[in-house]
């Protein structure tokens, strides 16, 4: 990509980060080409969009996700199910695991294209693959929280 003149006068605006799925923060605009530079405080991350919304890259790079949360997650950690877990929400769950459930996240065990990164859970005794987006930590002071919010909004949106 050539190298852009952008303003740093502009509205606040933020985006969410393609690489760490935080909060990226507008840092600079260039109308005439129809560029905006989003910088994350959270992992370092700098990418530009065009008025089409395709993403260019400055600074940092993709993240593997499945290896990422093996590595800064700590396991296990209690999690609650956070998605109806059904083909349609006003049909009555008959699966072992429902909305609302309390489960334990033992270890990252893959990635899924269709379900992002898969985890074991377990719950009455009994272990089950699932989709770690799908799951939420209550306690915003438990050390997780962020990261799987994180991880969730990228996964939602990116």
């Amino acid at each position: 990509m050539q190298e852009s003149d952008f303003r740093d006068e502009f509205e606040a605006d933020s985006e969410i980060c393609s690489i760490c799925g935080a909060e990226a923060k507008l840092t600079g605009w260039n109308e005439e080409k129809d560029l905006s530079r989003f910088e994350c405080a959270e992992c370092g991350a700098i990418f530009v969009l065009d008025g089409n919304n395709n993403e260019t890259i400055i600074k940092g790079k993709q993240r593997n996700w499945g290896k990422y949360l093996s590595e800064h997650l700590s396991y296990p950690f209690a999690a609650r199910i956070d998605e109806y877990q059904g083909d349609n929400i006003f049909i009555k769950e008959t699966g072992p695991l429902r909305y609302n459930d309390k489960v334990l996240v033992i270890k990252v065990v893959g990635e899924s294209d269709l379900y992002g990164v898969l985890v074991e859970i377990e719950k009455s005794r009994n272990t089950y693959e699932f989709p770690l987006c799908d799951l939420a930590i209550d306690d915003e002071k438990d050390p997780g929280h962020k990261e799987l919010e994180n991880y969730r909004t990228w996964f939602a949106n990116c």
